[in-house]
């Protein structure tokens, strides 16, 4: 269940012998606890150039050279689709220490009773899944061997273990009123009435995941936010790079100049003139006028292609941290710019707001990416045809926002 802004809440591998490298915020951890013999997360190991096949390491090939983006197409609405066919594990989401098999799961491919975590503002259920009774395209998954990707670019290798059905609410999840008005929000303290509780959840829920925890050499599971087989081919990667202040401010001045050329920045600056219009002049002085507007809120971030010498470079404007349930000014605009010859111009492809990773599944010059709204997080593929495709999840808030 996708949910906006406005709801402010939270939150050994047996190495095979293939070679590899090749697709929000992160939330508060909310995962089931881990055995007691696991391990801190693993430190995300960095790309190299080129792939050398080894009896007992993984070494990353290099990237897929780059092609020129098309067009980009007019704006259409994003289907969710889940994974089908030849399509599973080209890119996943990763959810903390898990891959994200399926966002759509089927509660009939869980077997075994409910494994359940209740507390007053949390609830979260597991039910444990066989490989042989989820979808053949699915069952491809068994042992497959993921590069799990970091925003960086770095990589860490894993492989697919048991999969599980898990359902997870936050906020005010048990909230309940007694004959005599008084409120409660402790789960049910009758272990058979949180167990129908789970039941009816289980059975109304539509955007169950289906997880699966990492198995890789060291015993712990790798960091990242999307994966892929390695025996796919590599893709192109842009990892996120950080910069001091005084590059941020250059960049940030140099992506003004062209951002401000756009016809989706003077749209965005006179649906600004609208919000202000209604307001008196009191009101109207307390805000900021357009450039200052624009100044404190435009933001910058250098994609480097790992591997490669391409320079990304994403644009996001609209008010930070906007008041949750608050009549604060809500337009925004997203987007990429490439460095060519040495200047930036527009990237021919609409951007993203809550960008965390980019990437060129294909080589078709298309970008991938994954966005992070702090609520809930995409992956964002397209079809041959161009158009966008998304693939999500977000832990649902139960409960008034405000």
């Amino acid at each position: 269940m996708a949910r906006t802004r406005d709801l402010v809440a939270l939150s050994a591998i047996l190495v095979a012998p293939l070679a590899a490298i090749l697709v929000s915020q992160a939330l508060p951890s909310l995962d089931a606890p881990a055995p007691a013999s696991a391990e801190p997360l693993a430190a995300l190991e960095p790309v190299a150039p080129a792939p050398t096949p080894a009896p007992a390491a993984v070494v990353p090939p290099a990237p897929v050279a780059p092609v020129v983006a098309p067009a980009a197409a007019e704006p259409t609405a994003a289907p969710v689709v889940p994974p089908a066919g030849d399509d599973v594990g080209q890119a996943m989401l990763v959810r903390k220490d898990a891959l994200v098999l399926h966002t759509h799961a089927d509660l009939r491919w869980a077997s075994g009773r409910p494994v359940i975590k209740a507390e007053p503002s949390h609830l979260l259920v597991t039910r444990s899944v066989r490989w042989d009774s989820l979808p053949e395209q699915l069952r491809g998954l068994e042992d497959a061997t993921m590069v799990v990707h970091a925003a960086d670019g770095s990589t860490c290798v894993a492989g697919v273990d048991a999969p599980r059905l898990h359902l997870e609410q936050i906020g005010d999840v048990f909230h309940s009123m007694d004959d005599d008005g008084h409120e409660s929000f402790e789960p049910p303290t009758d272990k058979a009435v949180l167990r129908d509780r789970v039941k009816q959840l289980f059975a109304e829920e539509d955007d169950l995941l289906l997880l699966a925890r990492q198995r890789a050499a060291d015993g712990r599971p790798c960091e990242g936010l999307w994966a892929r087989r390695v025996d796919l081919p590599p893709a192109t990667v842009f990892g996120r790079r950080g910069a001091s202040e005084a590059e941020a401010a250059v960049l940030k001045a140099e992506a003004a100049a062209v951002v401000r050329a756009q016809a989706e920045f003077t749209g965005l600056a006179g649906e600004y003139a609208e919000y202000l219009a209604p307001m008196d002049a009191e009101r109207r002085a307390d805000l900021p006028g357009w450039d200052e507007f624009v100044a404190a809120n435009l933001r910058t971030t250098a994609w480097h292609e790992i591997g490669g010498s391409r320079q990304i470079v994403s644009v996001e404007l609209q008010l930070v941290d906007r008041m949750a349930c608050s009549d604060d000014f809500g337009g925004s605009l997203a987007l990429l710019l490439e460095r060519r010859d040495g200047r930036l111009v527009r990237f021919d492809q609409p951007g993203w707001l809550g960008l965390t990773a980019l990437m060129d599944l294909e080589g078709d010059g298309v970008l991938e990416a994954v966005t992070d709204d702090g609520f809930e997080t995409v992956l964002r593929t397209h079809d041959p045809s161009g158009a966008e495709l998304r693939d999500a999840y977000s832990v649902p808030y139960v409960g008034c926002p405000c």
